[in-house]
């Protein structure tokens, strides 16, 4: 028995270490499989993350690539056939092709926009996987005086007195909106790359009635139904028993349910804005056509791009120029294309007819469309001359007097050098900030026509766009016989009435008389921050009267694509420096024909992807 039971037990301890053996062998067989598997997954995870970070790295630079697009066309340039971008330390290269097909649409209201296509590849590589993306893209080319209101930073429109807006309301920042009466958007188109607030950018005040027209096609057809929807302030909307930081605006994000359901479409519900803003200022109950006027980033709204100031330079900055630039004299010469530094901004290489003023101020030279001399004999005519012009507001290291020169634009007409292209650029060398932020005065230009031509103020030969690198001041009635397109594009548009004298003094503010400006208006400010308000669009056009009572009648385009660069002093209300006017301002409807636009009118350019693949 005893030896029985040691072969078993012997047996027994024979088939569990077999059984160990052969278990360590499965298990670590399993583990091998499981370590397999393991690094496969991770492998797959790792392409397939690879897959996903080529393909959005080749969407980002497809975006960089779209912005180079419209920058180049906003600037009059050819878009580049080829670039890359760095996105986080990667470089990703990018090739833009014209694929030759370019239209003209025009919308029911007759205002009209230039598509051209392109397509645009990028391709971007990660561990080993590539990612390709190609898209057919429209640059839509927009005339930017074909809008009423058009900025690139954020708009601010808080008038005093009532005010309203026809024609479109566009900015690539965020819009504020207030009155200290009522403000009336006439229009069916209001749109901000940001937000649109109901209150003021420089403090929470939230004031005033603002109407926001519905949706319609043609809001200039007077046969179009007129529908206004009140945007309520914080004020009016506590009115209604619903609590809010500002009114009825962007920062109404959660909405009011009222009673509590769930949904927003009780009777006292109101609902998130970025929903309730294409409820509220859609079409009119039983309008055929569906849209929508009032649209923020929230709704896809894409930044236009616009020139940027180096196009009112005298001369800009660019590799390979044509002049170089002398500390000596401040002042820029030639040395042959190639050579230099330099070139002459856009305007001042196109114009018909160019002024320059030297750094002292003490005299000017004048060229032609063909680059000839022509001082002499325009000095001749008496059509241009240099004097002074008293700025308050640009008074701040002490002096008053900003050096100008003068162009008496009736005389011009009469002269023989009345630019052929209707483009005229006045700049000084050495401009500095302050009353040294030199410019151009403007007068005498109640009728724009060339005599020599055919005197009876065509649109065609007549229309006249006036651009300077300084300050703008246009004095007297301006454009308003025989009405032309007409603009004026400056650092600082300052507009003096039929009143003005030139003879203001510290302390002495001179009473104003009602004057009327056909003009669009290309013009600098600077942005509100904290406290310091810029003046809003009320103020955009610069005033140095006492206009209280007195009607300032514009109708054209108003457009602040830039900050000043030389006129930078500080809106202030009162004092010496201005009373503001009854402000009869409207967007030119005229301007809807592009047949009707002054000279050189730069674009406003938006991409819209077509297809992708």
């Amino acid at each position: 028995m005893r030896i029985k039971n040691h072969v078993t037990r012997d047996g027994q301890e024979g088939v569990a270490l077999l059984y160990a053996i052969f278990g360590t062998f499965v298990a670590a067989g399993m583990a091998s499989v499981m370590f397999t598997m393991a690094g496969v997954t991770q492998k797959r995870s790792q392409t397939e993350l690879a897959v996903v970070e080529a393909k959005y790295l080749a969407d980002g630079a497809t975006e960089a690539a779209k912005k180079v697009l419209v920058e180049a066309i906003a600037n009059w340039e050819a878009p580049p056939a080829q670039g890359q971008v760095d996105i986080d330390g990667l470089v990703v290269p990018w090739t833009i092709t014209d694929i030759g097909v370019s239209r003209i649409v025009t919308d029911p209201a007759g205002i009209q926009t230039i598509v051209d296509s392109f397509e645009v590849e990028t391709w971007a590589t990660v561990n080993g996987m590539t990612s390709r993306s190609h898209r057919i893209v429209n640059a839509e080319s927009t005339p930017i005086f074909q809008f009423a209101v058009f900025y690139t930073n954020d708009l601010e429109i808080q008038p005093g007195p009532n005010m309203t807006l026809g024609g479109r309301v566009h900015t690539n920042g965020d819009m504020y909106l207030g009155c200290g009466n009522t403000l009336t958007m006439d229009t069916n188109y209001v749109r901000a790359i940001g937000d649109i607030y109901r209150r003021r950018k420089d403090n929470t005040d939230s004031q005033g009635t603002v109407d926001i027209r519905q949706y319609v096609v043609n809001p200039y057809d007077s046969g179009e139904p007129s529908s206004f929807i009140q945007m309520n302030s914080e004020g009016q909307m506590d009115g209604l028993g619903v609590t809010n930081t500002s009114g009825y605006d962007s920062s109404f994000v959660d909405g009011w349910d009222a009673d509590g359901d769930g949904f927003f479409n009780g009777p006292d519900d109101w609902m998130p804005f970025s929903a309730g803003a294409l409820d509220l200022w859609d079409e009119p109950d039983g309008y055929a056509t569906e849209g929508y006027t009032l649209m923020t980033g929230d709704h896809g709204v894409s930044e236009a791009a616009t020139p940027n100031i180096g196009s009112i330079a005298m001369y800009d900055e660019a590799d390979g120029g044509s002049h170089e630039y002398d500390p000596d004299t401040d002042s820029y010469y030639e040395v042959g294309a190639g050579l230099g530094h330099f070139n002459p901004g856009f305007y001042h290489a196109n114009a018909g007819l160019a002024i320059i003023v030297n750094a002292e101020g003490t005299a000017w030279t004048a060229t032609d469309g063909t680059g000839a001399d022509v001082t002499a004999a325009l000095g001749a005519t008496g059509a241009v001359s240099l004097t002074t012009v008293p700025d308050m507001r640009q008074s701040s290291s002490g002096a008053t007097e900003v050096t100008v020169v003068q162009i008496d634009v009736g005389l011009l007409g009469g002269s023989g050098y009345y630019p052929d292209n209707g483009l005229i650029y006045a700049a000084h060398n050495g401009m500095g900030q302050g009353t040294d932020a030199s410019g151009v005065m403007i007068m005498n230009g109640a009728e724009l026509n060339d005599t020599t031509n055919d005197g009876m103020g065509a649109p065609s030969s007549d229309a006249l766009t006036i651009v300077t690198a300084g300050s703008a001041y246009v004095q007297g009635d301006f454009n308003t016989q025989n009405k032309v397109g007409a603009a004026i594009i400056a650092d600082a548009v300052n507009l003096l009435s039929n009143a003005w004298d030139n003879s203001k003094t510290p302390g002495n503010l001179p009473g104003a008389s009602e004057t009327t400006f056909n003009c669009a208006m290309i013009t600098g400010n600077y942005e509100t921050v904290g406290s310091k308000y810029n003046g809003g669009l009320e103020n955009l056009p610069r005033f140095h009267e006492k206009w209280s009572g007195v009607d300032c009648n514009i109708s054209g385009s108003f457009v602040n694509t830039w900050e000043s660069q030389y006129a930078t002093a500080d809106w202030k209300y009162g004092s010496d420096r201005y009373q503001a006017p009854g402000r009869e301002w409207e967007y030119d409807k005229d301007f809807n024909n592009i047949a009707n636009l002054p000279p050189f009118t730069p674009m406003a350019v938006t991409a819209k992807d077509v297809v992708s693949w």
